[in-house]
């Protein structure tokens, strides 16, 4: 589907009065990215990769309790998360997108590719309770039984800014593909809160997306939002569906810094057909004139911190 087609269904879904993420979602199911079965193996892998990185810096996901932001449609993260041996997984969103059936697709897909599953996360788990994990997700009967099972704890509606959780109650705050959907003030009042939650050997790992998202079928430059001011931008992608703040790396350093948080791992990976297309002359707004051509064209930021230590 031609992105602009894409971001004008949004627009029009996001602007009806009652049941707009009901309609969207069944537009998607015959049209877009769920028409077909939905795949958490892609998702699995993630999970098993941020959890290399977190052993990397001392921080274990075994024995953890996290904290997810932005939940989304599926709890494959969480899902991960438990086969990588965590204590518990909060997962909290702004809407409550969740759905059952969606959840209840992916853990059949994850006991049909049991042996893919368990070749993600043995570099990083104990074998043995690898297997007993899997075999407690393959034993799942029903939503509220994976729920109990994984000790995974969804809240939505829920403000990951405020919310209301115990000091030091958390040893792993992280997100994946998610921070690029929220407003710069509010990245740093969620940051903020992280402070407050993490326990003293606690880290965040946020996994970001600075790519276009109307670019994933392909058909657009990963920099194609780039070329437009933000108010053409915001007549594309203004609402709940589509929102990309579309911050570049030193901009995401400053929120960081302003929240308080020591960056122990800044991971930039730079998409180099965005590089191309730059070079070649795509036009970039000047209101992104500022920023080297790295940056612009940085697709992905994996951000390992903690909060700052007062002397």
């Amino acid at each position: 589907m031609n992105w602009k087609i894409k971001a004008a269904v949004q627009n029009a879904c996001a602007a009806l009065p009652v049941f707009r993420e009901e309609i969207y979602f069944s537009i998607q199911k015959l049209f877009g990215d769920l028409a077909n079965k939905p795949d958490p193996i892609q998702m699995m892998g993630a999970a098993a990769e941020l959890t290399g990185l977190l052993q990397k810096v001392g921080r274990p996901v075994a024995g953890a309790r996290v904290f997810e932001v932005g939940t989304g449609r599926r709890i494959d993260m969480p899902i991960g998360l438990f086969l990588a041996g965590a204590k518990s997984v909060t997962t909290v969103d702004l809407h409550r997108y969740l759905k059952l059936e969606l959840v209840l697709a992916c853990l059949a897909r994850i006991r049909d590719n049991r042996s893919q599953i368990r070749e993600f996360f043995l570099p990083v788990t104990n074998p043995v309770e690898l297997d007993r994990r899997i075999d407690l997700l393959c034993s799942v009967s029903g939503f509220e039984d994976l729920i109990e099972k994984t000790n995974v704890i969804y809240r939505a509606p829920s403000d990951a800014a405020a919310t209301g959780l115990p000091n030091g109650s958390i040893d792993i705050h992280v997100s994946y593909t998610v921070f690029e959907h929220i407003p710069g003030p509010v990245l740093e009042a969620i940051l903020r809160e992280s402070s407050r939650l993490l326990s003293d050997n606690g880290f965040a790992l946020h996994h970001i997306d600075l790519s276009d998202h109307f670019a994933q079928d392909g058909e657009i430059t990963k920099i194609n939002f780039l070329q437009y001011s933000p108010a053409e931008w915001e007549s594309y992608a203004g609402n709940q569906f589509a929102y990309h703040n579309r911050l570049r790396p030193g901009e995401y350093r400053a929120i960081y810094e302003a929240a308080g948080h020591e960056v122990l791992e800044w991971i930039p990976h730079v998409d180099q057909d965005s590089i191309t297309a730059l070079t070649g002359g795509f036009p970039v707004h000047p209101g992104f004139g500022s920023h080297l051509p790295q940056e612009l064209c940085t697709g992905v930021l994996q951000v390992i911190s903690r909060p700052r230590k007062s002397s």
